[in-house]
């Protein structure tokens, strides 16, 4: 059985579904059989980051009512046949979804695949408990901000209610500028506040957007801090000993910081 990662968030728009779709395209070039479920039911997105709208005839809904096969609702971008995705059903509510449906499918996908991405709905409704229980590695992803913190923080408190692997976090659109001016909490203090490890930080960049934009993942964004760390969080989920990026407070907040602190 392959290796299998949900990609989930507390809140939208933190990117999750960017990382989820940058990282199914590195592990599909870097020669592995990938497989990206979206799990996002009625608000699915995936297919449109891998320029695959066109393409999609069946989906996850489908699958689960067992109107077609497995080989028919899966789709490859052109050049990656071995990535493969299976949308989200546009027309259905996630509770149209049943958990036993989902587990026989992820169960079966990773059986075919050497790494499996779970693309999870945001928030702890409904959407995300069809995927839970199923041998997933969690990664959360979140931004520095109060906001995305918390919620972050209440996603990992549902995750070990239910028994759930402990989560790792990546955190998006950092600033190494606010970051030196004290705007805004470096990552690796957040990560030990929520106990959860550090698995990646990606820098703010317009470049990811401009990608979007035409339908490709940011592994093509043309920033280069962006596309490599996307490659190392890649390499970190699999284990491999890979160095975070630095960000922190400028040296004279540190010395001021550490002052008050004497004082």
């Amino acid at each position: 059985m392959g290796r299998i990662f949900a990609i989930m968030s507390g809140k939208g728009g933190v990117g999750k579904s960017t990382l989820a779709a940058a990282l199914a395209e590195y592990y599909a070039r870097s020669g592995k059989r990938v497989a990206l479920l979206d799990g996002d039911t009625g608000l699915r997105c995936v297919d449109l980051m891998l320029d695959l709208q066109n393409r999609v005839v069946y989906d996850l809904g489908d699958l689960a009512e067992k109107t077609c096969s497995m080989e028919q609702a899966m789709v490859s971008p052109p050049g990656l046949p071995n990535l493969r995705l299976l949308a989200a059903p546009q027309l259905m509510k996630p509770s149209d979804l049943k958990s036993k449906d989902m587990g026989r499918i992820i169960t079966q996908l990773a059986d075919q695949m050497d790494v499996l991405l779970l693309d999870a709905p945001a928030g702890i409704g409904r959407g995300l408990k069809n995927l839970l229980g199923a041998a997933a590695e969690p990664v959360v992803v979140a931004t520095a901000d109060d906001i995305s913190v918390r919620d972050a923080e209440r996603l990992g408190a549902v995750l070990s209610q239910r028994e759930e692997p402990h989560p790792g976090i990546v955190f998006n659109r950092v600033s190494r500028k606010l970051i030196r001016r004290g705007e805004m909490t470096p990552p690796d203090r957040l990560a030990l506040a929520l106990d959860m490890p550090l698995m990646g930080i990606l820098p703010e960049s317009e470049r990811v957007y401009r990608a979007l934009l035409r339908h490709q993942t940011a592994l093509h964004c043309g920033d280069p801090a962006v596309e490599s760390e996307i490659e190392n969080i890649g390499r970190r989920l699999l284990g491999q000993d890979v160095a975070l990026p630095s960000y922190a407070p400028s040296a004279m907040l540190r010395f001021f910081a550490k002052r008050g602190e004497s004082l």
